[in-house]
């Protein structure tokens, strides 16, 4: 199941203001926003990653490139997303899931936001259940056949046994001449019946 959170960061000037040396002043200019941010990506290994995404808004691009503070919380924060990013990734593990992605999206001078999309990862226990039921559809499908087969067995030998079974009609001169025609009827070898019904018959007369 996908579960997705999203988090606001802000007032991170506190956290900025107790590290003096996140930013150093450099003096370096830049030409337009696209330059400041081809530079911040090859600086900042959370700009170039494949796991997740880091979006900055581009009005807060032009202004770090001209207000020194601002670049400098910029500059603080994105050094800062690898960290969190791994935090992240231990806490959403020790909690029996796993991150499917993750985006960060700088939005302006003390404010973020970051969407998380986590799945739940199959719980042991569950996993055990799901293989017993399995082991006990394998084994009743099995007992499930040979009920079958059993039953077709049965069926079998009901069929055989009334192809086995015939209706005889002897006409005689009296007990002895049944007798003997019933004999010699039923001592021959050859197939002297007709099917009526599933059951032979067999008319000897006299």
């Amino acid at each position: 199941m996908a579960v997705t959170g999203i988090g606001t960061y802000s007032s991170y000037t506190n956290s900025y203001g107790n590290t003096q040396n996140a930013g150093n002043k450099t003096g370096r200019t830049y030409k337009n926003a696209h330059e400041y941010k081809n530079y911040l990506t090859q600086k900042y290994d959370c700009l170039r990653s494949r796991d997740y995404s880091v979006n900055i808004n581009s009005s807060l691009l032009s202004k770090a490139m001209g207000d020194e503070k601002t670049k400098q919380w910029l500059e603080y924060n994105l050094s800062l997303i690898p960290k969190t990013i791994e935090q992240s990734r231990a806490y959403v593990a020790a909690r029996g899931a796993k991150i499917l992605s993750y985006s960060i999206t700088i939005d302006g001078y003390d404010s973020m936001s970051s969407v998380m999309c986590t799945q739940d990862e199959v719980d042991p226990g569950t996993e055990k259940a799901r293989k017993e039921l399995e082991e006990r559809l394998v084994k009743r499908k099995a007992e499930k056949k040979e009920t079958e087969e059993r039953l077709e067995k049965q069926r079998a030998e009901k069929q055989e046994q009334e192809e086995r079974q015939y209706n005889l009609k002897i006409d005689g001169k009296d007990v002895t001449d049944l007798t003997g025609k019933m004999v010699e009827l039923l001592g021959t070898s050859t197939s002297i019946g007709v099917m009526e019904n599933g059951v032979s018959t067999f008319d000897v007369l006299a």
